[in-house]
């Protein structure tokens, strides 16, 4: 059940980021709503339910986008791999961490679907693009953040963090 509704918030984060977002203007950039919602549930629910629920959620990203189909799945994985590192981490919660994955994982995503566009053979202003649209984001996304991490938070257990120890410092969130 939790998977569908995931799949759910991400078609409809998708919709909302074609339709809505493309009005708002941040630093100059579009916050990426798909790419929060993917940093978020991937730090929030664990390795395991993100390496099917992120990808998912890059195909519904690139189903309502002109890109090729597959680019946002592709730029979306290294958020996991991230969610993952920063479980091994002293701090209980997972607040921060997920603000650290989706600003990284903003600017992966920048860079990837760059390298997916230029290999499709597309001009890539690459140093205009990295300050114009990878910077921005990886600052603009996680401002946003909240707005989809404490839904995600209210509505889940999520896991336990990986290391447990004396001297953690922990948080509600």
């Amino acid at each position: 059940m939790r998977y569908l509704v995931a799949i759910l918030v991400a078609w409809f984060l998708a919709l909302v980021n074609v339709s809505v977002m493309s009005y708002v203007h941040v630093l100059g950039v579009h916050p990426d709503l798909v790419v929060i919602f993917a940093g978020c549930w991937a730090t929030r629910r664990g390795f395991e339910e993100a390496l099917l629920v992120v990808p998912v959620a890059g195909l519904l990203h690139d189903l309502s986008t002109s890109d090729p189909l597959g680019t946002s799945m592709l730029a979306l994985m290294p958020t996991v791999g991230l969610a993952a590192f920063v479980r091994l981490r002293a701090v209980d919660s997972q607040f921060v961490p997920a603000l650290v994955v989706v600003s990284f994982g903003s600017l992966a995503y920048s860079l990837i679907s760059m390298m997916v566009l230029a290999s499709t053979g597309q001009a890539i202003a690459w140093a205009d693009a990295f300050l114009r649209v990878a910077l921005p984001l990886a600052v603009v996304n996680p401002l946003l953040a909240p707005l989809i991490y404490l839904p995600i938070h209210r509505l889940s257990p999520g896991p336990q963090p990986a290391i447990l120890g004396r001297g953690r410092i922990t948080s509600p969130l």
